[in-house]
């Protein structure tokens, strides 16, 4: 765990009384097997309503799972949903999902050039689109910026390049595999998962949500390693593939149970 307890402190007792809230929201939403889990919108729903944001600007639609969710969660809050093809298959599902929800503005472009335009004071940020180095990029770039409070990654997955470099330079990060909510909250998801192996709880999580705060970095100076950071796995991966090494692969040793909602 990070070293940050009182704020897992605070987190966690701000996630027990939105509970009740984010069940009878999200209640009779489907799920899609390649979208946000529930028990990550969950963490999203307890880090970001005690802000009362000014919009959330996300940047991934896909087929708007998660941008109906945040609209269901946010009924007075503006949403403004970035999604890169306009001529993806997905558009016509996520328009059909969205077409009466009055608080969400959907665009189309690319989220590295849009964002750092768009986002303005007092907008929360979430990336599920683009991934990895960029996404990591993109997000350290409008905190250095300034004026959002808070930006919220999907799909940094422990082990990855990107999630190292997290776990090495940005430690005061909220991560929703985190033992502590993984043990309270994993049930959210009805194909919960645990390592029966290594006995580690993270790994239950799989994709992963982190959450980066205002003020808890030098973002500026973490952007420059970053870059560097991604520089140097392009060079390690540009080295395998002349060796003909295969590529690394993360952990798979994870046994299915099913899990229940808390009430």
């Amino acid at each position: 765990m990070n070293g940050n307890s009182n704020r897992w402190d605070q987190l966690l007792g701000d996630a027990e009384g939105l509970l009740p809230m984010f069940l009878e929201a999200t209640a009779g939403l489907a799920h899609e097997k390649k979208g946000i889990r529930q028990s990550e919108l969950f963490f999203f729903y307890a880090l970001v309503a005690p802000r009362r944001p000014s919009r959330i600007v996300e940047s991934g639609r896909a087929r708007a799972q998660s941008t109906l969710a945040l609209s269901r969660l946010f009924p007075n809050t503006a949403i403004v949903s970035l999604e890169s093809d306009p001529l993806s298959p997905d558009v016509a599902i996520a328009a059909e999902k969205l077409k009466d929800r009055a608080n969400v503005e959907c665009r189309f472009g690319d989220s590295l050039v849009l964002l750092p335009e768009l986002v303005g004071p007092g907008d929360v940020v979430l990336i599920d689109g683009p991934k990895d180095f960029r996404a990591l990029k993109l997000a350290l770039r409008l905190l250095a910026a300034g004026g959002t409070p808070a930006v919220l990654v999907h799909d940094l997955w422990i082990g990855s390049p990107a999630r190292s470099f997290v776990d090495r330079r940005l430690t005061p990060t909220l991560l929703s595999d985190n033992a502590r909510w993984v043990k309270r909250y994993a049930a959210l998801d009805s194909d919960a998962q645990i390592s029966p192996t290594t006995g580690d709880v993270r790994l239950a999580y799989g994709a992963t949500l982190g959450c980066f705060e205002a003020g808890g970095e030098n973002y500026q100076r973490r952007l420059a390693q970053c870059r560097a950071a991604q520089g140097a796995d392009r060079l390690r991966e540009t080295v395998r593939k002349l060796l003909r090494q295969p590529p690394v692969t993360r952990p798979k040793d994870f046994a299915v149970v099913e899990g229940k909602q808390r009430r």
